[in-house]
């Protein structure tokens, strides 16, 4: 099971809202402060809530981006 300390190296996580189409890039380092290195990524999807429109959302994308010393960007289209 991946936790949140795995992904802060080399991914980007997005929560996406169906409701409104609004995307988001969550901080994943505020995350790690909030709900621990541990915490498991599968049960993120659970706590998922649009700043936009207030709607829970279980929609998550996580991206690939490489090592933290690289720039990436990241385009999502329906």
């Amino acid at each position: 099971m991946q936790t949140l300390s795995e992904l802060t190296e080399s991914f980007h996580v997005y929560g996406v809202c169906e409701a409104c189409d609004r995307m988001e890039q969550l901080n994943l380092t505020r995350l790690v402060e909030t709900l621990g290195g541990d915490y498991p990524v599968s049960e993120l999807r659970a706590r998922l809530r649009c700043s936009q429109c207030q709607a829970r959302t279980d929609n998550m994308r996580i991206v690939y981006v490489g090592p933290n010393a690289r720039t990436a960007a990241f385009n999502y289209r329906r």
